[in-house]
């Protein structure tokens, strides 16, 4: 992948003058008191070139644009007497001006810092920038990095890593944009910000005034169509051309080759009363896990899109396919959360082709559309076809459930690998029976078996137990003929598929605000390529025909404006949409289900509609739509919105929705009515709101009451902040009567309370944003306990006495849920790994005990993966983080007495702490801190706790610091609870005898505990206490030379038969070089001496001897840094050790060379 990419940077610089591409174009209105100040005109950066301000009367604005902050201000000097003005403009795929950390300062913090190399002065900052082949038009940043690594203990491998951003000039008119990151990383980025930082993306852009190019990773959207929708992640190249025909006709024409990432999906998430989550997202098909490709989701709660982040509505773990909500949303068991989103799905290689062109005057526009995805069918990605299979699955047609056939494969022995052997048996019927049985012996153990989760009664194999590279199944005899199990060997053969849609429109202007369009669109859709059977049905069409006006003004409705649209659409039954085309909830608002949908019908949808508006608060609109599917339904929808203020001081709004359909042999009635009246005083607005929603599907015949997709009463009082008041806050309580049907009829099934607060106020050097919800669920029909909902965030910042205090303050609660982990640990390149594995016992297999986390680099050569279940139990969240920065005043330095020596003083301090505990009591629920409450209802924590206390910081002649560091990791896994804590106390004193000599001093004592209930020889609890000096002689600012003593004493309290006990001695001996930009040396030589009294084959023993052995151990590095040109760098690791009993000598090398931009 990484030389395809090479290859497709050089092959878009060589053929640049020829491809192009361009973003589609945005619009929105804005106030006009708005843009005379600085505002921010989209998330994207925008491409300054493409900005257009127009009014309605599309008289041209000039403004200024900054792309450092990607902000917009236009020029206006005077009073125009309009309102609102509208900004067109095409953006960037990516976002210029947005903060991108890894890590805060405060993360990074080294306590020594202040203490190393004090004498070398830094030099003022100058403009100068390395590069490997300098240029004067294109501005370049980042390095591309090659290396190799190699050892006698492992295999040669190569890594690579380049991250290139550059924009300018090619030549005259032709530039160039590009960013490109590749990382070989594994992972998605973490979905817990609006804007999301690729670890591998590739994207290059060439264009000038007349086209555009862009190539690499690139994301496909439709443009002009009635039909067609579609947003692809994919890899390729999209070409487009503006360009004029004769005098009047101005033409866009664009073109894209590529080849898919994912796989478009849309699904209905299954939610629960007052729980934010997380929630797996499953597959289309109901798979368990998926991978969720990056920035692909849109996430609709009740009919309205929600924002992703922290901050906002929620956060996505793509990785693992999660979903977890913030405090700022309220999670209802009548909640409905619907997902559109792309994933990772590629059994073949699919191949995307889009086309278009737009064609139009100022009188008349004509555009043409192409889309077509199609899977390769000779080219599966990760699997071959036997001659058997494609015989069956061109057999099957489009019944694609029937190509079901047992996922067994007979390979050689892998002692790596979970393999099973064949074994032949009689069932309780005297029927023969072929199973598979997990095997670890090399004469029998040589068929790689595929298990699908099927249901229970569904399969014949259950899961038995989990192992460090998997789980095992186990086979379970069948009952009379049933299947006792929940897993399968059967697997469905996946089929090639392909969808294509041709689209053609046009739009007339009638007169200066009517114009007339009609559209028509055929899809040819095709589920299995393999096959000709069921063949009639892959195609369709559709046509789409209207009649729309627009601000049309009336004498005497001044300020109000009309708009009237009529409009007929026909889709034929085999027509097929290429993503979701209609609003998300346009099926549900017409009562149809998604069985109802699985059958293919002819539909007619026709609707017209008419409004008056003069502004938001003063509208008046009116929409009919009637729909026919063939014998699935037939119905009528009403629509209307009223809203008005009355004098000055109050506003009422009005919306109100009206369904009668039938349904095959069943009727829908659906009333939902929202009204909202409200006084907007000089500083509050009180007011009272509505809500009405009545639906009741019943049988035609009977008359009774079969179902309802939503039937409650809901009244709220609320009152909220002006926008004249330096602050902002609101608060509502409200009353909601929920109906369900039972025996016909519709009877009371619940009661529900609930209260919302939220204040934002910036006061001095404070700065507070709170939210809290509490919401009461009662349950009528049913005889349950009360349900109680309590949710809340806060956000503190502080900045005290002229800066020496800053404060940061995030504080969640809400109710949640932990999922039962499973993990299993994969090997990759030695090196490039977290954990070792090491044969305790001797037996040649991997148990999930005998794996640690590294610490010699030639041990490095597993990673831990968590895998999903189903498994979870609710709980209780609370998610605090705080951060300290103290100091006295700079000024007391100056001072006598008292002060002097307090501004001595420091401190900085961080807690991070999430946990999820079972306990009802309030108190400990809202209690951020572990602690206080049984340790079986905490489920889940992640602690870490810094805080350094320092003394004479800023001083080079002496000083100290005092620190402690607290962490602990509880999770809950599939065999039971693991925990982890590790808890630090360290002094650290240093003293300059004179400027070339400096004395440090360590004291240390801490603990490491381990607790888990499922790997019984991984418990222990080590006290440990440590001490030794440092001695570093520094002649000049080049060379530097330290000798370093340790003294560890380690004893394992959990062991009540013996005191287990190690002791041990490290000398070390440190030498540094630096020559300023060109040479850096490190040389380091470490020598230790362990006794130790318990078993070194044990987790126990892992953690004593820190991955040394018992006896005398020798370890040494080597970094050597050069430069090698300009812009051209060397990077030489070589690291080996030798231990007392290990037998050989272990040599670890790396070496990579860097070119900067």
């Amino acid at each position: 992948m990484f030389a395809l990419r090479r290859f497709l940077l050089l092959g878009i610089i060589i053929f640049s003058s020829t491809w192009v591409y361009a973003q589609e174009e945005k619009c929105k209105w804005f106030p006009v008191e708005q843009l005379k100040s600085w505002t921010l005109l989209d998330s994207l950066s925008v491409i300054e070139e493409t900005i257009k301000i127009q009014d309605r009367n599309n008289q041209t604005y000039t403004f200024k644009y900054s792309l450092n902050s990607g902000t917009i201000k236009v020029d206006l000097n005077q009073d125009l007497g309009i309102d609102s003005l509208k900004v067109c403009y095409q953006t960037f795929p990516y976002s210029l001006h947005q903060t991108v950390a890894r890590r805060t300062l405060m993360q990074d913090y080294d306590s020594m810092a202040m203490f190393r190399d004090n004498r070398v002065q830094a030099i003022p900052a100058f403009d100068f920038r390395e590069e490997l082949f300098p240029s004067t038009n294109l501005y370049k940043s980042g390095n591309l990095t090659r290396g190799v690594s190699f050892g006698n203990t492992q295999n040669v491998f190569v890594n690579s890593s380049l991250n290139l951003q550059m924009s300018g000039e090619l030549s005259e008119n032709l530039n160039i944009r590009a960013s490109i990151t590749d990382q070989n990383v594994p992972f998605q980025p973490e979905g817990n910000t609006q804007q999301l930082q690729d670890f591998d993306n590739v994207l290059v852009e060439i264009y000038n005034d007349k086209f555009n190019l862009a190539a690499g990773d690139v994301v496909l959207r439709q443009r002009k169509s009635e039909f067609l929708r579609y947003y692809k992640n994919v890899q390729g190249a999209q070409f487009t051309t503006n360009y004029q025909i004769g005098d009047k006709w101005k033409a866009s024409t664009q073109a894209a080759a590529s080849v898919a990432k994912g796989k478009f999906a849309s699904i209905q998430l299954e939610i629960f009363e007052g729980t934010l989550g997380p929630y797996r997202i499953p597959g289309p098909q109901n798979e368990r896990f998926v991978i969720i490709m990056a920035n692909s989701e849109r996430v609709f709660l009740d009919g309205k899109q929600l924002q992703r982040g922290f901050n906002y509505d929620y956060v996505i773990d793509y990785n693992q396919g999660e979903i977890t909500f913030t405090p700022n949303v309220l999670i209802t068991q009548y909640s409905r959360v619907r997902i559109d989103f792309e994933y990772a799905e590629r059994n073949y290689s699919r191949s995307i082709l889009t086309a278009n062109h737009i064609q139009e005057t100022e009188s008349v526009s004509f555009y043409m559309n192409f889309y077509r995805e199609q899977d390769n069918r000779n080219r599966p990605l990760f699997f071959e076809f036997s001659d058997a299979e494609k015989s069956l699955l061109a057999s099957v047609g489009d019944n694609l459930e029937a190509a079901s056939v047992p996922r067994v494969d007979s390979i050689a022995f892998d002692p790596n690998r979970i393999l099973y052997r064949r074994l032949a048996s009689f069932d309780d019927r005297g029927l023969p029976v072929v199973f598979f049985e997990y095997s670890t012996n090399p004469e029998e153990a040589f068929f790689a078996v595929g298990f699908s989760e099927v249901g229970q009664g569904n399969g014949d194999y259950v899961r038995s137990q989990q192992l460090a590279n998997g789980p095992v199944y186990e086979y379970v005899p069948r009952i009379n003929g049933v299947p006792q199990g929940r897993f399968s060997i059967l697997s469905q053969l996946p089929a090639p598929n392909k969808r294509q849609m041709l689209t053609a429109g046009t739009r007339i202007k009638l007169s200066t605000h009517e114009q007339a369009y009609t559209e028509f669109a055929f899809s040819n859709t095709d589920d299995n390529l393999f096959s000709q059977l069921d063949n009639e049905d892959n195609s369709g069409f559709a046509i789409k025909s209207g009649v729309l006006s627009e601000d049309r003004t009336f004498q005497k409705a001044k300020g109000y404006k009309f708009n009237a649209l009529t409009e007929f659409e026909y889709n034929s039954a085999n027509f097929s949409f290429i993503d979701r085309l209609r609003y998300i909830e346009f099926d549900r608002d017409w009562s149809l289900t998604q069985e109802d949908l699985q059958t293919s019908a002819n539909e007619r949808i026709f609707n017209t509609q008419v409004s008056l508006s003069k502004d938001a608060d003063q509208t008046f609109s009116f929409r009919f739509n009637l729909r026919n599917r063939g014998e699935i339904l037939a119905g009528t929808q009403q629509l209307a919105t009223f809203n008005q203020i009355v004098g000055k001081r109050i506003f009422i709004k009005n919306e109100f929705f009206k369904l009668n359909s039938d349904i095959r042999n069943l009727n829908s009635d659906w009333l939902r009515y929202t009204g909202d009246v409200s006084y907007k005083s000089k500083y509050l607005v009180p007011g009272y709101r509505l809500m009405i929603d009545r639906n009741a599907v019943r049988n035609s015949e009977t008359d009774s009451v079969v179902s309802t997709a939503m039937n409650f009463l809901e009244q709220m009082l609320y009152i909220k902040s002006n926008d004249t008041l330096p602050y902002s806050f609101f608060a509502d309580v409200s009353w909601r009567e929920d109906k369900f049907p039972v025996a016909g009829q519709l009877v009371a099934d619940t009661e529900a309370f609930a209260m919302n607060y939220g204040l934002r106020r910036r006061f001095g050097n404070h700065d507070f944003k709170g939210t809290f919800t509490y919401r009461e669920l009662r349950f009528v029909r049913l005889a349950q306990d009360v349900e109680s909902t309590v949710l809340g965030k806060v956000d503190y910042l502080s900045n005290l006495f002229d800066g020496n205090v800053r404060n940061e303050l995030s504080y969640a609660l809400g109710n949640g849920r932990e999922f039962r982990r499973e993990f299993v640990f994969l090997p990759v390149p030695t090196g490039e790994g977290t954990h070792a594995w090491r044969d305790d016992n001797g037996d040649g297999v991997q148990q999930l005990n005998e794996f640690y986390i590294a610490v010699n680099p030639e041990e490095k050569n597993f990673i831990k993966v968590f895998v999903p279940t189903t498994d979870f139990i609710q709980a209780y969240s609370t998610i605090f983080n705080y951060r300290l920065n103290a100091k006295f005043p700079d000024t007391w330095r100056k001072e006598k007495g008292l002060r002097v020596f307090l501004q001595k003083f420091s401190n900085t301090t961080s807690l991070s702490i999430e946990k999820k505990i079972t306990s009802n009591e309030f108190w400990e629920r809202i209690n951020p801190f572990v602690g206080g409450f049984a340790e079986e209802d905490l489920i889940s924590v992640r602690q870490v706790i810094r805080s350094s206390f320092f003394f004479n910081r800023a001083s080079p002649k002496y000083g100290f610091d005092l620190s402690v560091f607290d962490s602990q990791n509880k999770q809950l896994l599939a065999g039971g609870f693991d925990d982890l804590v590790q808890k630090d106390w360290r002094l650290n004193t240093r003293f300059n005898f004179n400027p070339t000599l400096n004395l440090r001093f360590l004291l240390m004592a801490g603990n490491r505990i381990a607790a888990s209930d499922f790997l019984e020889n991984r418990n222990y609890n080590i006290e440990q206490y440590a001490l030794g000096p440092e001695l570093s002689w520094q002649p000049s600012s080049i060379f530097r030379a330290t000798f370093m003593y340790q003294y560890t004493d380690k004893v394992n309290i959990a062991n009540q038969e013996f005191e287990e006990k190690a002791l041990l001695n490290q000398l070390g001996l440190e030498f540094r070089y630096a020559k300023a930009i060109k040479t850096t040396l490190n040389a380091n030589l470490k020598y230790t001496r362990i006794d130790y009294n318990g078993q070194a084959n044990s987790p126990t023993g892992y953690e004593m001897l820190q991955a040394l052995n018992v006896g005398n151990n020798l370890t040494w590095t080597f970094n050597w840094l050069q430069k090698i040109g300009e812009g051209l760098q060397m990077n030489l690791v070589y690291e080996g050790r030798n231990s007392q009993g290990l037998g050989r000598l272990v040599h670890v090398g790396r070496m990579q060379v860097t070119a900067l931009f």
